[in-house]
């Protein structure tokens, strides 16, 4: 599968400006919008409304807003990345016993 296949699997907002995602691949984090929402752009302008901010929708695996703006699962997780938001599963420890508990 290509990278572009990366997808959101949950979304919801958290105040002020923050996207809470957990990725397909089983990343997660809490995605901070204001310096996205600091640029100037037609898309970003109605989200500097917390109430019109909180209107995302997630539709086929990105989050979405009523006018259509919408982001790359790609393009966040990496910015996440490279701003330390994202968290990543730790990999199951194996103790070296057998059986359960």
């Amino acid at each position: 599968m290509a990278a572009s296949a990366l997808r959101l699997t949950s979304l919801r907002t958290a105040i002020p400006f923050k996207l809470v995602v957990t990725f397909s691949d089983g990343t997660w984090g809490t995605f901070n919008a204001a310096p996205m929402l600091a640029e100037r752009g037609e898309g970003t302008e109605p989200l500097r409304d917390r109430a019109y901010f909180a209107k995302v929708d997630l539709v086929n695996g990105k989050p979405i807003w009523p006018n259509y703006f919408d982001i790359s699962p790609l393009w966040l997780q990496e910015e996440m990345d490279k701003r330390g938001e994202l968290e990543r599963p730790r990999p199951a420890r194996r103790t070296g016993q057998a059986g359960g508990s």
